[in-house]
């Protein structure tokens, strides 16, 4: 076992917003639990990029779309690494499909990711009766209705009170909070019926009052912020532009 303490699990944590948190993370010290699912390649090349940070990766693999695997992985996760100090709720799907046009199988997937996983993870994490904080990854955007992503939204709802519920059974040794962000990345949309707008298709001033894109160290310092305060716990806190005062134009459009 790798007896470290400082050690950082973000679920999805191979691609994208994942990476670059990891990345991060291990530039301030921090040994990371790389989670993957499918993405094993990706997941050994980052691995590989972190280490020369001269920090310790423990690759994690784990399909959060089987809630039914999530303790006994995490068990085998804790044989490896000794204390997991900081969770972050980060793996998601974006999927394309109206409430009325789901399938079962649509809304069981979302689910599974945005809520039964990250609530067995919590659920694991004070298990290890041990300090620790958690950081669900939220959406501004769940400010306003919108039908199209359905079960994506929905499943989100039911993970800020997830944040709220957690935080205060949870405490006084674990801190539950979240993070909304805004237009960051281009969304990765599994959609069933029509193409999703790419970002050169998005003009500026259809992302947020700002009318620009939440830069991803504007996403990580809010998660720095919300570590290194210790009297903030069940917040959510909106990275979004303002996104979540006015229904951004791109939204309306795909």
């Amino acid at each position: 076992m790798i007896t470290s303490t400082a050690w950082v699990l973000v679920t999805g944590g191979a691609k994208r917003i994942g990476a670059f948190l990891n990345q991060e993370f291990a530039k301030s010290g921090k040994n990371i639990v790389l989670h993957y699912n499918q993405s094993e390649t990706a997941a050994l090349a980052l691995k590989s990029q972190l280490e020369t940070f001269n920090i310790k990766v423990v690759l994690w693999q784990a399909d959060l779309n089987d809630p039914a695997s999530i303790e006994l992985r995490f068990a085998d996760l804790l044989n490896q690494v000794a204390h997991i100090e900081i969770l972050i709720n980060n793996a998601s799907i974006f999927e394309q499909t109206s409430l009325l046009e789901s399938s079962l199988a649509q809304i069981q997937s979302n689910l599974n990711i945005h809520l039964t996983s990250p609530w067995l993870l919590i659920q694991a994490l004070v298990r290890q009766n041990k300090p620790c904080q958690i950081i669900n990854i939220s959406d501004a955007n769940l400010s306003h209705l919108y039908t199209s992503k359905s079960a994506y939204f929905i499943s989100k709802k039911a993970q800020e009170t997830l944040t709220e519920l957690a935080a205060i059974e949870c405490a006084p040794n674990v801190r539950v909070n979240a993070v909304a962000p805004g237009y960051v990345l281009e969304a990765s949309v599994v959609n069933t019926k029509l193409s999703s707008q790419t970002s050169s298709q998005i003009d500026d001033k259809d992302i947020n009052i700002l009318q620009r894109k939440v830069p991803l160290a504007d996403l990580y310092s809010a998660i720095e912020f919300l570590s290194n305060n210790h009297s903030i716990t069940g917040q959510t806190l909106k990275i979004d532009g303002g996104s979540h005062l006015q229904c951004p134009p791109y939204m309306l459009k795909n």
